[in-house]
């Protein structure tokens, strides 16, 4: 027998007819006695039931005793005696528990008794507690790494987001209670590789954009204000200067004065107009397929009447294949038209326009060329901003100086490119007077 275990004999009339106890553990010495494992969780939780123990009623521990142990074996023995064996548990209180084990005694095939074994006092709880503690010890260490992983997250994902909500509603308020707000300033976490840093940079990009947007409408405003005031202070000249005049000859002078400003401000408010609602119809619509030799060659056609009117040579190169590309066509068509009517506008009687088509890999180039006057070296990088005009004294007036810049406008938001140059005798000398004017439309296939 191991020590701490108890032996019980019965016969078939369930009477004890033999016990044998073994108490030699008690007089065993501390090296002798086998080590309890190290569970400081599992016994500072024990301390805690002990403590509530003596607290609460009802929780008073129950010492095993031998009378216990005997009742708790008589259950099974009637079982062993009909030849089955048994195991079974006895928890004398809720820290204790053993472990019994019961089976019949035959002699000859008779059943002539039964014989159970009790293991030690608490032994199972000790495998238990063991156990046990390697149970909290996983939990503890879970515990740890999540919240480490909570911490880790915090830092790295909700932090930024955090930060990213905060500069977004901080400038949504501000936008609500203040007639000029500070300017939005969203966190630069773009270097992050993680979809917090496309969110950062994709956020700031449009904050960007907008504010671009903002700036170009305030200084559109500005400039269709400086544009207006010109005609408007003729305006006003010329309607004081009349009440003053005596001839017909000087009042018929005032008058076309007035007409002409008249009709500048009506071009230019219609100008101005088109070119506000430009934006929102380009984002708007839809882009389809179209060929854009058939367009070329219809304007061609209708507006080369206008130049041979005017004594101006018209020639169209255009190749046999169709060049079929994607694209808003009224409004490049819009383009063209500018560039063909602007062309004849410098062009004089003898002189010649040509306008070509040439695809080019994954781009096609539409040109558009005359033997002009040129344009000046110093009005090259102007000719595309808004309300530029280089035009003669006696043409003035009658442009609002918003087609190229519409025109570059539309182009760019095809994902093309539109430039001015000068068409001289030899690129080699740059100094040489130029032979005409080009402008070049490149527009994705």
């Amino acid at each position: 027998m191991e020590p701490g275990q108890t032996l019980y004999v019965f016969d078939t009339a369930m009477n004890i007819v033999a016990l044998r106890e073994d108490v030699s553990s008690n007089l065993r010495t501390n090296s002798e006695t086998k080590k309890a494992p190290f569970t400081p969780i599992s016994d500072g939780l024990d301390a805690i039931w002990t403590a509530l123990e003596r607290i609460l009623p009802g929780l008073t521990p129950v010492t095993p005793s031998r009378q216990g142990r005997e009742a708790h074996v008589r259950s099974a023995i009637a079982q062993a005696l009909k030849g089955s064996s048994q195991h079974n548990t006895y928890r004398p209180s809720p820290a204790m528990t053993e472990v019994s084990a019961v089976a019949p005694v035959e002699r000859n095939g008779q059943i002539v008794g039964a014989v159970a074994l009790i293991g030690a006092a608490g032994e199972i709880d000790q495998y238990v507690k063991a156990e046990r503690e390697g149970v909290f010890h996983l939990l503890i260490i879970g515990t740890v790494v999540s919240i480490v992983l909570s911490l880790v997250l915090a830092s790295t994902i909700s932090n930024p987001l955090n930060d990213l909500a905060s500069a977004a509603e901080l400038g949504r308020d501000k936008s609500s209670t203040s007639l000029s707000p500070a300017r939005i300033r969203i966190p630069d976490l773009s270097a992050r590789p993680d979809e917090i840093g496309r969110l950062s940079g994709a956020l700031r990009g449009m904050v960007s954009a907008l504010y671009d947007r903002i700036d170009a409408n305030e200084q559109f405003a500005a400039d269709v204000a400086h544009e207006i005031k010109n005609p408007l202070a003729s305006l006003r000249s010329a309607v004081g200067t009349l009440r003053f005049v005596k001839t017909d000859e000087q009042r018929e002078k005032l008058l076309d004065v007035i007409d002409h400003d008249v009709r500048r401000l009506d071009r230019l408010v219609s100008d101005i107009s088109n070119a506000s609602r430009l934006d929102s119809e380009l984002v708007t619509e839809t882009q389809q397929p179209f060929d854009l030799l058939r367009l070329v060659a219809n304007l061609s056609s209708y507006l080369g009447s206008d130049a041979q009117s005017k004594g101006v040579d018209f020639i169209s190169d255009l190749p046999d294949q169709p060049v079929i590309i994607n694209g808003l066509e009224a409004r490049l068509a819009q383009v063209f038209v500018n560039l063909i009517t602007n062309a004849i506008s410098f062009c004089k009687e003898g002189d010649a326009i040509r306008i070509w088509v040439r695809p080019r890999e994954n781009r096609v180039l539409v040109v558009v060329e005359d033997t002009g006057p040129g344009i000046p070296e110093e009005a090259l990088g102007k000719v595309f901003n808004r309300f530029y005009s280089e035009r003669p004294a006696d043409d003035f007036g009658n442009n609002s100086g918003l087609g190229l810049a519409i025109s570059k406008q539309i182009v760019e938001a095809h994902d093309g490119v539109i430039w001015a140059e000068n068409i001289r005798p030899t690129q080699a000398d740059i100094g040489s007077a130029p032979l005409g004017a080009r402008f070049v439309v490149g527009l994705p296939l």
